[in-house]
This record gives structure tokens, C-alpha cells and sequence, in this order.
């Protein structure tokens, strides 16, 4: 049986049936990884180990059909969440070398479900970039068009998905992380509520920030892995019926197509989605929301203040505070961060910043209020080409939409809406607290 081109679901269902087994899936991208070396998805490839841990699953399926639905499925894992006897190097030169000696508390969780874990995958440098060309590792070029970036800082994650190379992926957010390169490349990214599975064990920068995802091929994927991440395995039936969008409400922000800087098709695709939304029986209302461009700048003081406190904390991985081993992109960040919370700019800019994320906040609960969802375009563009994008700030904009909703902390989907030029464009669908199921049924009906 051709497994390649197959959903996880669709695929767990199949080992259950006996069409096929964990073993053959795992060889099967493990033959991809190795025959696709030029795309640089992943830094570790855990080839043995995960022959091994799929005959263990074949054996638990055999013994027991009560398991998880994840077992024996294939999954790649982004290269900052800690995995027990595994490099776990961030993309940084600084731990290139480091081997943690527990697992995270999702790897673990992972593993007790018994899914197979075929690799760490390439990133931007401790999750710092927006194309994955910060990597200490070397760039990770876009499986649709390989002069391309898969976006970042989750690439590898996103690209080894696209690139049916793992059934899943496990990637973080911090700012657009997820959301971004899974329109980059294709896929559906989750970005769920913030808290709403654990990050013990990432290798995290900005704490109130950082969340762990997923990347999928489909959103009856996404829901699945989210209930097996969370343990709640009683939630997993994913059923979206015909008139799931009649009496729904749409929210769509007020000027999100004047945005500077969206891309003509991106807008079109987006404006499509609407119509089509509307077409399902789902009712459109324009929402007011704080400026796009504000909230990311606002993100990034955040953000580097955070990064700079935590290298600075002493808790990180003993080698990760060599500043001397950084990158450029990196070593920015981190100045920039120290000089907010150096003496009077952390009044100015830090206590500033956390006072306007409020106000994000609460304007995001607001215009929550008046519908079920809200939707915006994933990213201003398709994927930028490699080393197009020298200026800091040009390539922080891939994350204008994104960066809002994590400073708020809630959860969103971006799922494939249409193509140009052959290049997947996405839409992003953001939700009340803890909507998962919500923004990933919406989802739903847009890729159908």
C-alpha cells in the first residue's frame, strides 16, 4: 500500500484495518527523508530508533485494539523541544552538542500514545527569524519550489509535512511561528490556545508567548493531534456536518485588505474564502481590531525583552549563553531586548508595551464577542524567495497577522485557501479561548 500521500487519520484507520503497517509507513518516510536530503527538513534523523518503535506499535496494535490513534504513526518533532537522548540543538551553533537527558512533557505524552518519532527538524535559530534561513544548520528550501523559503521559525516542521516526510509535525509559536510557514508551504498549521498544552521541556525564549502546535495535512489531523497532546482522547471524532457554517457568524477585520504590503492574489484568495463562507450559509460582519501593524511592534518588544531575560536567567541549557556563537539575526535580537529592559526603557518601552497588549487583548475579546470566528489572510504574501529579504523588518511583516493573536493568547488555524502562481496562500481563522474544535471545523469547510 502506497502510504505517502495519505492523512494521519487516514492512515491510523488503515494500520487499525491491518491494510498496512507502522512499520511500512515509517520506511516509507524515512526513505523520503533520505531521498529529499536537499530540502534540509531535519538536523537529526532518528532512523533506528523509530524502525524499532514502529515494530512496537505493530505489536501493540496486534496485542490490543484499544490504543491511542496515534500509534505507530510517524511524527517529526521541531529541534527545541527537548527529547531524551536526542540532539536537541535549537539550529544554534551554541548546542549543537546538546543531549538532554529527560523528554518534554509532549514527546512523553507522544510516546505513551505510541506514536514513532522520526526526527528533530531545522528551525530558525532558537526561534528567532521568519524563514528558516537563520539556522546554523543551513536554509531550508520549500518542497512546492525549492529557490524558495518555507518560511520560519517552525520551517523544517512545515516542510517536512508538505513534503510527506512525517504525518505530523510538532512546531512552536511564538509570533506567527506556525501559522506562517504552514501558508508557505501548504499545510494546516495550529496554534492553540496559549496554556493549552504544556511547554515543559521547549527550549522556549519569550514565556509568555511561546506555545507548542502542530502541523498536519488535513483538520481532522490537527483535532486529533490536539486531543491525543492534551490526553483527552474522548474528543477525537472530528465530524463537520453539510450546514455546520448556517447561522455561524464570520468576523472580518476592518481594513485587512488595505494592509501595506498584501499581496493582489492573497487578497483575492482571501476575499474568495469570505464569498465562499458566506455561500455556506454563514453570516459576515466586519469587526473593529487594533492596527496590524502596532501589534507586531508591540510583539517584538515583548518578544526580545523576554528572549534576553531568559538567556540572561541562567535557566537555559548550559553552552546557549556563548553569545560569541550567535548569529546575526539572533545577536539583534537579543541587543535589542537588552537594551529594553535596561533601567528607565523598561518603563518607557517594556511596562509601555504590556499596557498596549492589554488593550490588544481585550479588543480581540471583544470583537470575539459579536461573532464565532475571525478571519484574516495567514501571511502578506506567498513565500519569499531565498535571500530576497535582507532587511530585518521586511521580513518580521510575514508575521503581521499573527502576531496580535498570540499576544492574546488565543488559539488559531491557518489552513490552504488557493494558489498563486503555483504557491499555496493561506487563511487564518482565530477563535474564542479553548475553540479549537471551532476554528478547526471553519477550516474544515474552507480546504473542502
Amino acid at each position: 500500500m502506497n502510504v505517502s500521500g495519505l492523512s494521519l487519520s487516514v492512515l491510523s484507520a488503515a494500520i487499525s484495518r491491518g491494510d498496512c503497517s507502522s512499520e511500512e509507513a515509517v520506511t516509507s518516510c524515512l526513505g523520503r527523508i533520505d531521498g529529499m536530503k536537499e530540502l534540509n527538513n531535519f538536523i537529526t534523523v532518528t532512523a533506528d530508533d523509530a524502525v524499532e518503535a514502529a515494530k512496537r506499535a505493530d505489536e501493540m496494535r496486534a496485542a490490543d485494539g484499544e490504543v491511542s490513534p496515534l500509534c505507530g504513526v510517524p511524527i517529526a518533532v521541531k529541534d527545541n523541544i527537548c527529547m531524551l537522548g536526542v540532539k536537541t540543538t535549537c539550529a544554534s551553533e551554541s548546542l549543537k552538542d546538546y543531549v538532554p537527558s529527560f523528554d518534554a512533557d509532549i514527546i512523553a505524552r507522544l510516546k505513551r500514545a505510541g506514536a514513532v518519532i522520526v526526527g528533530k527538524t531545522n528551525m530558525d535559530e532558537l526561534a528567532m527569524g521568519s524563514t528558516n534561513e537563520t539556522s546554523y544548520f543551513g536554509c531550508v528550501k520549500n518542497v512546492l519550489d525549492d529557490r524558495r523559503v518555507p518560511g520560519g521559525s517552525s520551517g523544517g516542521s512545515a516542510n517536512c509535512v508538505a513534503a510527506g516526510q512525517g504525518f505530523a509535525a510538532l512546531g512552536t509559536d511564538t509570533g506567527g511561528s506556525i501559522r506562517q510557514p504552514a501558508a508557505y508551504c501548504g499545510v494546516v498549521g495550529l496554534k492553540p490556545t496559549f496554556g493549552s498544552l504544556s511547554n515543559v521541556g521547549l527550549i522556549g525564549l519569550a514565556p509568555s508567548l511561546d506555545q507548542i502546535g502542530t502541523f498536519t495535512r488535513s483538520c481532522a489531523d490537527a483535532w486529533m493531534m490536539f486531543c491525543a497532546l492534551k490526553a483527552d482522547n474522548d474528543r477525537c471524532a472530528f465530524n463537520v456536518d453539510d450546514g455546520y457554517l448556517s447561522g455561524k457568524t464570520i468576523g472580518v477585520p476592518i481594513g485587512v485588505a488595505d494592509v501595506v504590503g498584501l499581496n493582489a492574489d492573497v487578497k483575492q484568495a482571501f476575499r474568495n474564502t469570505v464569498e465562499k463562507l458566506e455561500k455556506l450559509g454563514a453570516t459576515v460582519t466586519e469587526v473593529g481590531l487594533p492596527d496590524f501593524g502596532t501589534a507586531l511592534a508591540v510583539y517584538h518588544v515583548i518578544s526580545s525583552a523576554e528572549a534576553a531575560a531568559s538567556l540572561l536567567s541562567g535557566r537555559l541549557p548550559v553552552g546557549i549563553g556563548n553569545a560569541s556563537s550567535f548569529g546575526a539575526e539572533v545577536r539583534r535580537r537579543i541587543v535589542s531586548g537588552a537594551c529594553v529592559l535596561n533601567g528607565d526603557n523598561y518603563e518607557k518601552l517594556y511596562i509601555q508595551a504590556a499596557k498596549v497588549r492589554n488593550v490588544i487583548k481585550r479588543m480581540y475579546i471583544d470583537a470575539l464577542s459579536a461573532c464565532d470566528v475571525i478571519v484574516t489572510p495567514s501571511a502578506l504574501s506567498t513565500a519569499t524567495k531565498l535571500g530576497a529579504i535582507t532587511d530585518p523588518q521586511k521580513t518580521h511583516a510575514s508575521d503581521m497577522f499573527a502576531a496580535a493573536v498570540s499576544l492574546a493568547g488565543l488559539p488559531a488555524v491557518s489552513v490552504p485557501c488557493g494558489f498563486s502562481n503555483g504557491l499555496p496562500i493561506g487563511i487564518q481563522i482565530i477563535g474564542k479561548y479553548d475553540s479549537e474544535l471551532e476554528i478547526l471545523s471553519v477550516g474544515q469547510k474552507i480546504m473542502e
